[in-house]
C-alpha cells in the first residue's frame, strides 16, 4: 500500500515543537559515561515512559541477564553495568514487511573541564540549535527516532514488518558491550540504522581506532637536569623527542595501505592525533622542578579490513625504533598501556537495498545530493554488522562540537531527519492495508 507522503510531511512539520521539547527532556537529564561505570537510567527510564505511551511493547533490562554475554567474542570486561539498563522497546508490524531496527547510545561522554558559555544540562533552544552535552551525541536522535514513531502513527500508518527501537548504554570510551547485548537480547533484525550524527548523508562503513597512554620516567629534580646537559633523560625531555617523531608514524601508518573505496576521497584516511600531553603540575603551590613523569594519550584510527594485531605491531615497531635512536634520553622504555578496546574498522556493501533505498529517500525528502561514503569517526556499527551479521548504516541529523563544549544539534537537519526516516520506515517495512 502507498502512503501520501506529502500529508506524512506535513505531519512531521506540525510536530516540530514537541521534537524540540522531546530533545530538550533527554538532554536535561545527566547520562554520563563515567568508566567503569555510568548514570544512564534515568534516561532510559524515561524514554521507555514516553514509548509506552505510544503504544510499544517496551522492556528495561540488565545486561547481567543477558545469557553468555561476557563470553562473547567481542565482549570486553571491566566495566560496571550496575543500574545501567539497556532499552527495547517493538512496534508490531502485521506481517510480511521487512523489519528494522533504530538504535543508538544513552550515555554520553563526561561533563569534563571545558568551559561551556550555556547550560551543559540546560537544553537551550536557541537560533535554530539545541544545545547541551549529548545534543548530537546521541539523545537528539534518539528523540528525533521516537518522533518520527509519532508522526506515522498520527498519519495512521499500520506497518507490515517489526519497528524495533533500541537505546544502549556504554557505546563511548569504545565500550559497546550495551550494543551487543541488545543484538544477543533482542528481536533479530533484517536491517539497521545506527543514528548517529552524519549530517543527513548515508554511512556504511566507519572507521576502528586504538586509544594508547604512554607514560615517560625520568631524573625529577633542577640539581639532576640543569648540568648543561641538554639529554639528561628527563622525562620532558622523553616527551619533547616522541611529539617530534609523532608525524613519522602517521607516515608509517599510510605507507602501503589499502583504503577503500569510500574513504578515498579523504585527505588522511588514518589520522594520528595526540589527545592529552601531561607534564608535572600547575601554579605557585607547586614547586619549581623538572617532572620526574610525563605522559601522552595517543589516538590514531584504523581502515576496515586492516587487521588490528598487524595495526598493534606497526605501533610497537615504530616505538621502540624511536627508543633505540636515543639511548641517551631512555634509562628505561617508555610504559604503554591500552585501556579501552581496539575497535575494528568495518564496512558493508555500498550498493546493497539498505543504502541505496535509504538515499534515495534522504534525496526525496531533502532535495540535496545525498552522499554515501565512510563515517569520519569509529562507533558501534563494527558489532551490528561483524558479530551479527545485519546489514546496518549510519544515518543522522547535523550538529556540532561532539565530545566538547556547547555541543548542539541543529533542528531543521532534526526535522529533515525525521521526514526521512519516516519516508524510509513506510518503504523499507511495508505499510499494511
Amino acid at each position: 500500500m502507498l502512503i501520501n507522503e506529502d500529508r506524512l510531511g506535513a505531519t512531521v512539520a506540525a510536530l516540530r515543537g514537541e521534537l524540540v521539547a522531546a530533545i530538550q527532556e533527554l538532554v536535561r537529564i545527566p547520562t554520563e559515561n563515567l568508566p567503569p561505570g555510568g548514570n544512564e537510567r534515568a534516561g532510559q527510564e524515561h524514554l521507555a515512559r514516553r514509548l509506552r505511551d505510544l503504544g510499544l511493547d517496551v522492556e528495561i533490562y540488565a545486561l547481567a541477564e543477558v545469557p553468555g554475554l561476557t563470553a562473547q567474542a567481542n565482549y570486553w570486561p571491566g566495566r560496571d553495568y550496575r543500574e545501567r539498563p539497556n532499552l527495547t522497546a517493538v512496534w508490531r508490524g502485521q506481517g510480511g514487511g521487512r523489519s528494522l531496527l533504530l538504535t543508538g547510545h544513552m550515555d554520553t561522554v563526561p561533563r569534563g573541564s571545558a568551559a561551556w558559555n550555556v547550560e551543559p544540562f540546560g537544553g537551550l533552544h536557541r537560533d535554530g540549535r539545541i544545545y547541551g552535552l549529548g545534543a548530537i551525541d546521541m539523545k537528539g536522535p534518539l528523540a528525533a527516532c521516537m518522533l518520527a514513531i509519532q508522526a506515522l502513527q498520527r498519519s495512521g500508518v499500520r506497518l507490515k514488518g517489526d519497528l524495533v527501537f533500541e537505546s544502549v548504554v556504554d557505546e563511548e570510551f569504545g565500550g559497546v558491550n550495551g550494543t551487543i547485548a541488545g543484538r544477543m537480547h533482542g528481536p533479530q533484525v533484517d536491517a539497521a540504522l545506527l543514528v548517529e550524527s552524519t549530517g543527513l548523508d548515508v554511512y556504511p562503513a566507519a572507521r576502528g581506532f586504538c586509544l594508547a597512554h604512554i607514560f615517560f620516567k625520568g631524573p625529577s629534580s633542577l640539581l639532576a637536569a640543569g648540568k648543561g646537559d641538554s639529554e639528561s633523560g628527563a622525562a620532558t625531555e622523553q616527551l619533547l623527542h616522541f611529539l617530534t617523531h609523532l608525524k613519522a608514524f602517521n607516515r608509517r601508518r599510510r605507507q602501503g595501505l589499502v583504503v577503500p573505496p569510500l574513504y578515498q576521497g579523504f585527505a588522511d584516511p588514518v589520522p594520528v592525533l595526540l589527545a592529552k600531553a601531561v607534564a608535572g603540575g600547575w601554579g605557585e603551590r607547586e614547586p619549581l622542578s623538572v617532572p620526574a613523569d610525563s605522559k601522552v594519550e595517543l589516538y590514531w584510527q584504523l581502515m576496515p579490513g586492516e587487521d588490528r594485531g598487524a595495526v598493534l605491531k606497526q605501533f610497537d615497531d615504530w616505538l621502540a625504533e624511536l627508543v633505540t635512536a636515543a639511548p641517551q634520553l631512555f634509562a628505561e622504555p617508555p610504559r604503554v598501556e591500552f585501556n579501552y578496546r581496539i575497535m575494528p574498522g568495518t564496512q558493508m556493501d555500498p550498493g546493497a537495498p539498505l543504502v541505496t533505498e535509504l538515499a534515495a529517500c534522504a534525496r526525496a525528502t531533502t532535495g540535496r545530493d545525498v552522499a554515501v561514503t565512510g563515517a569520519p569517526y569509529p562507533c558501534d556499527l563494527f558489532a551490528i554488522q561483524q558479530d551479527f551479521g545485519t546489514p546496518a548504516v549510519v544515518f543522522g541529523p547535523a550538529g556540532g562540537n561532539a565530545h566538547t563544549a556547547d555541543e548542539y544539534i541543529d533542528v531543521e537537519s532534526a526535522v529533515a531527519f525525521v521526514r526521512t526516516l519516516a519516508l524510509f520506515i513506510t518503504r523499507w517495512c511495508g505499510v499494511a492495508d
